[in-house]
């Protein structure tokens, strides 16, 4: 407002200075003033003229009339200036235009999971079908891993193909270096696709942190890695505060730490706050010893209120009995079972299974 009212006030004070012949005004001063005038009439016309629309309607070809509404549309997208062009939030958009992504989904591979990194997204968009794709499926049937397992393997380490196939098959004769047999690589393939992302001195430092913390021989190393290939992939401080919190605050001996990671490796790539939470309540509430859980090492990492529940239904039955030479025996790991059954050995054999009663 202040803004206006000085521009009328200004324009004002200069017609009087151009209309009227005052002799103490300089023709300097007059100048100016008419200046001023002529700008501000070309700022106003500006103002009042019409602008184009913002939308014109699109000048259709004479081939559109035999296009369906969405290829006409989809037409007068690709016309579009790229900051004027639809935001593109997952990479299903562009199945029909990238032969690479359609073959990838007639294969089976999820690309959904690619939405949450728009760095996998564009390495994905950027690979060529007979460069990049093709050989790397040849690789994996030569090296031995089953066809059906190609799209789980891509749809779980897509950044695989940003390594050469040669640095690839350094990473597979490493493991035959260190006598994998061929069945173990693809086990290993199979299970922790992401393994083939590791270069060789990275397998080989994380392999060597595991045999000499738990003491492994080379077969215990290969048996433990070929059962649970995570063990590898996944950063060693994860196993490193498992095992420190089973030595230091579980009292585990050397040797049974050893044997826990023989019997269920898996435990070793978990968080240890749920195994100390689950070794509290069976120590202290189920009354379970060292060696019972040592035989059965999956009831640590089993959910804490499945587990609470399942005792509390046993306790309701008085059938709470883990000791195998006693009647009525309840074994563990029937106790760990996915669905909710108890397996308890009776004189009829029988299963109790729970109910939405109890």
């Amino acid at each position: 407002m202040f803004r206006s009212a000085f521009r009328h006030f200004s324009s004002e004070y200069f017609k009087k200075m151009v209309v009227h012949k005052n002799p103490d005004i300089s023709v300097q001063s007059k100048n100016f003033a008419k200046n001023f005038l002529k700008k501000k009439s070309e700022i106003i016309k500006k103002e009042i003229s019409v602008s184009e629309p913002l939308w014109k309607e699109p000048q259709l070809d004479d081939n559109d009339d035999d296009l369906t509404e969405e290829q006409q549309m989809e037409k007068q997208i690709q016309k579009l200036e790229p900051s004027s062009r639809p935001v593109v939030y997952n990479l299903s958009y562009y199945v029909n235009k990238n032969p690479v992504l359609r073959t990838f989904v007639q294969m089976g591979v999820f690309i959904r999971k690619w939405d949450k990194d728009p760095s996998v997204a564009k390495l994905v968009l950027s690979l060529d079908l007979d460069k990049n794709v093709k050989p790397f499926l040849v690789f994996l049937h030569d090296i031995g891993v089953p066809s059906e397992n190609h799209a789980f393997i891509i749809t779980k380490n897509p950044a695989v193909f940003q390594d050469s196939l040669q640095d690839l098959n350094n990473r597979i004769e490493y493991l035959k270096s260190k006598k994998f047999s061929k069945e173990d690589i693809v086990k290993i393939l199979c299970k922790a696709p992401k393994w083939l992302s590791l270069n060789v001195q990275e397998v080989d430092t994380r392999l060597g942190w595991f045999q000499k913390e738990f003491g492994l021989t080379g077969a215990e190393l290969r048996e433990v890695v070929t059962e649970r290939p995570k063990l590898v992939t996944l950063p060693t401080s994860i196993a490193h505060k498992v095992k420190f919190g089973i030595t230091d605050f579980l009292d585990y001996s050397p040797e049974s730490l050893k044997s826990l990671l023989l019997i269920y490796p898996k435990l070793f790539t978990k968080k240890f706050e749920q195994i100390e939470a689950n070794f509290i309540f069976l120590t202290q509430v189920a009354k379970l010893t060292h060696q019972d859980i040592q035989m059965f090492p999956s009831v640590l990492i089993f959910p804490l209120q499945t587990l609470k529940a399942r005792f509390a239904f046993l306790k309701f039955l008085d059938r709470i009995q883990f000791d195998p030479t006693k009647a009525n025996f309840v074994s563990l790991k029937a106790l760990c079972e996915s669905d909710d059954k108890i397996c308890c050995p009776s004189a009829e054999n029988s299963i109790i299974r729970f109910t939405e009663c109890f």
